[in-house]
């Protein structure tokens, strides 16, 4: 039995230990390259601000309004009695990306505690899975779409040698999120999701296990639903064009306006870089390093270009924290049911 447990013990604590080394690192970076621009002109900037803060916030709400909509597209076939409303799945996408966004998970934790936290209320474990992975899935190609664009505009809107190197770097990851997208499911990414969900199972007592094994043919049913597709993958896209409103906002109550195809820009190539880096947690660093270069073939001074970064980290924890919080509440809640639940069946005679 000790020997069973070494490798879950190694493998959990070297994954969050990669990640933490890595957000020390780049964090590192990150203090000391604000220290070069003055930390006191940064937090100006940022305090600049203010009202703008707001509008990324209500911006951003948005965006996981479109996302979860785009969830719910495929749903369409699950039973009226059993289908989450949208308001749910809105909570459940902000539980995703508040885990994804500021806990060493490399962006994968949230889905598996919203396919807990689904299949724990309505769904069966397969099916909640499998519109978690189709999901995931068209949002990744979407996001190939989100850089593709970003770089036509990068070629029409911007000026210099910079350009080409951003435009091959973006290509690639374009292509490395499609291949992803589209392969990952052939090389084995639904067995290790199914691993993935008996783990947590097995640690936190979870008593449906049975259901995992219909993983692969549950997904099958949600890609013979091509509308649904279509349309879930029309609601992810707009959800990554609404990000470039957040960049506008702040570049202007920063000082240095960028109208919607220069936002577009800096948001998809930033997001595309950000993604790349998944096991950074929280891309920290790297995302102010490529907010940088990138609004900076349009003018935008390194230190505002950092100062639009900080600002939607600002978002991220104005969100993320009370998503957190309110996730930890939920599964509370759940345990206590459940031990309620059996004292209620140990007291029956």
């Amino acid at each position: 039995m000790f020997q069973s447990r070494i490798p879950r013990f190694s493998f959990r604590a070297g994954t969050v230990g990669f990640g933490l080394l890595s957000a020390a690192i780049f964090g590192l970076a990150l203090v000391i390259g604000i220290a070069g621009l003055g930390f006191g002109r940064i937090w100006d900037e940022l305090a600049s601000v203010r009202f703008g803060l707001i509008a990324i916030v209500l911006v951003h709400i948005g965006q996981l309004a479109f996302c979860a909509w785009a969830w719910s597209c495929l749903m369409s076939d699950v039973q009226a009695g059993r289908r989450p409303g949208f308001l749910e799945l809105l909570g459940l996408r902000w539980t995703r990306e508040s885990i994804d966004s500021l806990l060493p998970v490399a962006q994968v934790g949230g889905e598996l505690a919203a396919a807990r936290l689904l299949a724990g209320t309505r769904l069966s474990i397969p099916v909640a899975g499998a519109s978690i992975i189709a999901d995931v899935t068209i949002e990744t190609l979407t996001q190939a779409v989100f850089t593709l664009i970003g770089l036509a505009l990068l070629f029409g809107l911007a000026k210099g040698g910079d350009v080409a190197h951003w435009a091959e770097l973006g290509l690639a990851i374009a292509a490395a999120f499609a291949a992803l997208a589209v392969f990952a499911q052939r090389w084995g990414g639904v067995r290790l999701f199914e691993k993935l969900l008996l783990a947590i199972a097995d640690r936190t007592g979870w008593n449906r296990l049975e259901g995992v094994a219909g993983l692969d043919a549950a997904l099958s049913e949600v890609y013979r639903l091509r509308g649904q597709l279509l349309l879930a993958g029309l609601g992810h896209l707009a959800a990554w064009s609404l990000g470039a409103a957040e960049v506008m906002v702040a570049s202007w109550a920063l000082g240095y306006p960028l109208d919607a195809g220069q936002g577009y820009v800096v948001e998809s190539l930033a997001q595309a870089v950000r993604s790349a880096a998944f096991f950074v947690p929280a891309a920290v660093g790297i995302q102010e390093g490529s907010f940088v270069i990138v609004a900076g073939l349009f003018g935008v001074p390194p230190d505002a270009a950092v100062s639009i970064s900080l600002t939607k980290r600002v978002r991220e924890l104005a969100l993320g924290l009370p998503g957190l919080a309110a996730w930890q509440m939920r599964e509370i809640r759940r345990r206590l049911t459940r031990r309620s639940a059996a004292a209620t069946a140990a007291a029956d005679p």
